[in-house]
């Protein structure tokens, strides 16, 4: 078996979606799930949970991740990139394996047989990393740019002679993926050689469905509470009680 870190990356800030990463879901805070999840799958040889918050480090202890590694407000801000706090976690020795996987709390319906299925994948591939991706539902061929007086103009180049893209339908144009937040595999090694999380070379995962799902907006997390509500199978089932939160 590979040695597999997983990494369980929580800032307590949050523009779009506040304390998503805490948010109450089906009683225990939504981080949790992704934990519970790491540990059943029964793959990784550490879980850390690497946050910006002393509250959701305690968390993470609580629910069962190997250990939670305090990140500094230079790694942790609205606009920090994640090679910054891999190379933080990396330089001090916290990323001792050859492989490490990030689980985001934000796409609890991750499932363990997800994980097993990537992990297989991409062990046996030549790439760098991995990471799931979805068909797009917008597609860019349909998108424009505004510019000066409500003017609009193809978001992408139209090629002579071809129909433009904005005309065509939607299964005419060319299949396209967006990247999903739900997991990413990766050589540790690409954080010193490349000095990126992806290296040179990255595998894609098609995902479908609720497979798919993460929570981007408040939309998405009310979807997400509507889904477990009529089958709460769809997470990991947590066999103990709620920490106790004060927000």
């Amino acid at each position: 078996m590979a040695e597999i870190i997983a990494v369980i990356p929580a800032r307590k800030g949050s523009l779009r979606v506040p304390n998503k990463n805490i948010r109450n879901l089906e009683g225990h805070p939504l981080i949790s799930y992704s934990i519970q999840t790491a540990i059943n799958s029964r793959i990784f040889q550490s879980i850390i949970v690497a946050s910006d918050s002393d509250l959701i480090c305690e968390i993470g202890n609580y629910y069962g991740a190997t250990k939670s590694i305090k990140r500094g407000e230079s790694d942790a801000s609205s606009s920090s990139l994640d090679i910054e706090w891999l190379k933080n976690l990396d330089d001090a020795g916290e990323l001792n394996s050859e492989f490490f996987a990030i689980l985001r709390p934000t796409s609890p319906l991750r499932s363990e047989n997800l994980i097993k299925r990537c992990i297989d994948a991409f062990i046996v591939s030549q790439a760098d990393s991995l990471r799931t991706i979805s068909k797009v539902t917008e597609h860019p061929g349909k998108m424009w740019r505004l510019g000066k007086g409500e003017n609009i103009s193809p978001y992408l180049k139209q090629e002579k002679f071809l129909h433009a893209t904005h005309a065509m339908p939607y299964q005419s144009l060319e299949e396209l993926f967006v990247q999903t937040s739900v997991l990413e595999i990766a050589k540790t090694s690409n954080i010193k050689s490349t000095e990126s999380r992806e290296g040179n070379i990255v595998m894609g995962y098609v995902t479908e469905g609720i497979e798919s799902h993460s929570i981007d907006s408040e939309e998405d997390f009310d979807y997400l509470k509507y889904l477990v509500s009529n089958n709460p199978k769809l997470l990991p089932v947590i066999d103990k009680p709620p920490i106790r939160l004060t927000v």
